[in-house]
């Protein structure tokens, strides 16, 4: 592939899916990005006058993680490449960004917005102005592969099932807005300090969260958007940090609703139409989470973690966090 040579502004390559090992050494990134590099990732940095940016990979099993953070000081143009066709699960922070998306012309990339996008394998471009700021964090998953992901995990069914367009482009009407509980699950990832087996087993459960999670917003998308008071959508991001909070206790929708002073059937109601779970499901997540990382980094026996999170069986805590994160209770412990 050659290097688009019409550019208005000066060209600068982003990786979006290469097979490129010309990784950069840590100590040669400068101190103020080495705080942004997650431990488990292969690191691409690159400088000039133009610009700074830090890329990061992570290959997890079917999964190719990637994020992206762009500081323009001059005007430039990105050019976003893929040396192979992939599925890429995409979120947008930072300034928005008119991508130039091969075959279906200009797509705009606002922050706080999430897209599923067939990419052929190309350059495509994207013009930033001096001053722009730009996170992008994005899952790949060679075509493939993505059509059988269903086969295990039957709930992105919604998605697998989609017909792939011909050339690049959204595989699906309109961009989605990052929900709260997506925003957690991505800030976790990017704060990250596992390696090797242990970051493979709890990325790859944060990747497969948040693909199921579009998936559900997917699947209502062609419906009305519900319609709530607002103290009642107020309340749903408490809701959020009062369920990672209190992973000890059982989950008591009626108590949540009581502490956050709103109705409980609202509220439920509420968190579902706007996190793509429900309330109960998300507790869940948050107890499978904290069980992993007191596994990881306590010396506690099963019984006192599962009362950490509130199961009071030991036998069914294992049960449930071997299925959740796809390994042995004993090989997270060992990976010590």
């Amino acid at each position: 592939m050659k290097i688009p040579n019409h550019l208005r502004w000066p060209g600068k390559v982003l990786r979006i899916e290469t097979d490129d090992t010309d990784y950069t050494p840590i100590e040669t990134i400068p101190e103020e990005y080495r705080n942004l590099v997650i431990p488990a990732a292969s690191v691409f940095y690159t400088h000039d006058y133009d610009f700074d940016m830090l890329c990061q990979s992570i290959r997890l099993g079917p999964f190719s993680l990637w994020t992206h953070e762009v500081f323009a000081m001059e005007n430039i143009t990105l050019l976003p490449v893929t040396t192979k066709p992939i599925i890429a699960l995409h979120f947008m922070a930072g300034s928005d960004v008119m991508a130039e998306i091969t075959d279906n012309g200009p797509y705009k990339l606002s922050g706080k917005e999430v897209n599923l996008f067939k990419l052929d394998a190309a350059f495509h471009e994207a013009p930033m102005k001096r001053g722009d700021t730009l996170f992008s964090f994005h899952i790949n998953v060679l075509p493939h592969v993505f059509s059988k992901l269903s086969t295990k995990h039957p709930e992105l069914a919604q998605l697998t099932q989609k017909k792939l367009r011909k050339g690049s482009g959204p595989l699906h009407d309109r961009p989605y807005k990052i929900n709260k509980v997506c925003f957690e699950i991505i800030q976790q990832i990017c704060g990250c300090r596992y390696i090797e087996m242990l970051a493979d087993k709890f990325l790859y459960r944060n990747c497969l969260d948040l693909f199921i999670n579009f998936a559900n917003q997917d699947k209502v998308s062609h419906l009305p958007s519900p319609k709530f008071d607002p103290e009642i959508m107020d309340a749903v991001p408490h809701a959020v940090q009062f369920l990672k909070e209190n992973v000890g206790e059982e989950f008591n929708s009626a108590k949540m609703a009581y502490i956050l002073d709103v109705n409980a059937r609202e509220l439920k109601a509420a968190f579902e139409a706007t996190c793509f779970i429900s309330a109960e499901q998300f507790h869940f997540q948050c107890k499978m989470y904290q069980a992993f990382k007191l596994i990881v980094n306590t010396k506690a026996e099963p019984n006192i973690i599962a009362k950490a999170i509130g199961m009071r069986d030991t036998g069914e805590f294992i049960k449930k966090f071997e299925t959740y994160f796809d390994c042995s209770y004993i090989a997270v412990r060992n990976a010590q």
